[in-house]
C-alpha cells in the first residue's frame, strides 16, 4: 500500500490500522520524512513516487482539510483537494495503470440538506455550498472520469487523539486540558452555533474503514459515517464529564462560517453492506482518549 499523507492526523491512523491488517505499508509525504516524497502540489514529484514504488494499493490522505480555512484561501483547497489529486490519478494511470486507488471525500459535497435529504445517501445530487465542498465534488468529477479502480469514501465528521486544534471537537479539548494545567477550576467555551448537529465518527474506525475498503479493493462511492447527528452542545456535555473542571458555553457569533447547516447526518447502509463495518468506538471513549493525548502534549500549555 502507497499511503500519501502518512503523518496527517488521519493518516497516522490509517498507517497503525493498515499495519494491523497485515499490510505492508510505503509511507509517503510532502516534505521528505517519508520513506518517498510525494507534494500533490508537484507533478514531477507525485510521477516519481509511483513510478518507484508501483503500488497494488494506493491511499490518499494528504488534502487541505479545512472548511473554514477554505473560506480564506479557496484557491488553495483546490489546488490540493482536486488538482493535485488529478495529478495523482494521472500518474497511476501512466505508471500503475493495475493499482486500485483511495480517495477521501467528504459530506460537504451535498451542501446545505434539508430535513426532507436526511439521512444523506450516496446517490443524492451534489450541491456543495463552500470552497472546500467545491474542491471535493471536482476531486470526485477527476476520479470518475479517470478510467481507474476507485474507492470515494465521503467522510462526514472525524475526531479523536491527534486532531489539529483549529476542528471544534479539539480545539474544545485543547482548551480544557490548557485550563486543567493553569490550575483552574472552570472553562468557558466559545461557541459559533449552538444549534449544530454532525454526524462525528472516531478516527480510528474511520482508519478501519479505510483499510478494508482499500484492501477489499471497493469502487464506487460510499458515505462515512454512523448515521446519528451529535448536538454540539451534547459534545461539550460529554467532554464535561471527563474533567473535573466546571465546563460553561459562551455563544460567539464570530465564530460562525459563512454556510453552516444546522443538522447534517448520512446513511452508513451502502457502506455497512459492503465490507460489514459499522463504527465501535463509543463516544465517551474517544472524548477520553482525544483529552488524554491535549494532557500530554505540551502544546496544550
Amino acid at each position: 500500500m502507497l499511503l500519501i499523507g502518512a503523518r496527517g492526523f488521519v493518516g497516522r491512523h490509517v498507517r497503525d490500522a493498515a499495519t494491523r491488517a497485515g499490510l505492508s505499508v510505503v509511507a509517503a509525504g510532502r516534505h521528505g520524512e517519508d520513506e518517498v516524497r510525494c507534494d500533490l502540489l508537484d507533478a514531477g514529484s507525485v510521477a516519481s513516487c509511483v513510478e518507484a514504488v508501483d503500488p497494488d494499493l494506493v491511499v490518499n490522505m494528504a488534502g487541505a482539510s479545512s472548511v473554514a480555512a477554505s473560506w480564506v484561501r479557496p484557491g488553495e483547497a483546490f489546488e490540493i483537494n482536486a488538482t493535485g489529486v488529478a495529478r495523482l490519478l494521472e500518474a497511476v494511470a501512466a505508471h500503475s495503470p493495475g493499482a486500485h486507488v483511495l480517495c477521501v471525500s467528504s459530506a460537504e459535497v451535498y451542501g446545505e440538506p434539508s430535513s426532507e435529504r436526511l439521512p444523506l445517501t450516496e446517490d443524492l445530487p451534489l450541491r456543495p455550498v463552500t470552497p472546500y465542498g467545491e474542491s471535493k465534488a471536482a476531486m470526485e468529477a477527476y476520479a470518475r472520469g479517470s478510467g481507474l479502480r476507485i474507492a470515494v469514501m465521503r467522510a462526514f465528521n472525524q475526531f479523536g487523539p491527534g486532531q489539529p486544534p483549529a476542528f471544534a471537537a479539539s480545539g474544545f479539548a485543547r482548551q480544557i486540558a490548557a485550563a486543567e494545567k493553569a490550575g483552574a477550576d472552570s472553562i468557558e467555551l466559545a461557541v459559533g452555533n449552538l444549534d449544530a448537529a454532525r454526524d462525528f465518527t472516531d478516527v480510528r474506525d474511520s482508519a478501519r474503514a479505510f483499510v478494508e475498503a482499500s484492501r477489499r479493493e471497493l469502487t464506487g462511492v460510499y458515505n462515512l459515517c454512523t448515521g446519528r447527528a451529535l448536538e454540539l452542545e451534547a459534545l461539550i456535555e460529554e467532554m464535561a464529564k471527563a474533567t473535573p473542571l466546571r465546563v460553561g458555553i459562551e455563544p460567539d457569533p464570530s465564530l460562525a462560517r459563512p454556510v453552516d447547516p444546522s443538522v447534517v447526518y448520512g446513511s452508513p447502509a451502502r457502506l455497512h453492506g459492503a465490507i460489514g463495518w459499522a463504527p465501535e468506538i463509543p463516544l465517551a471513549k474517544t472524548v477520553a482518549d482525544l483529552l488524554g493525548w491535549w494532557r500530554a502534549e505540551p502544546a496544550a500549555a
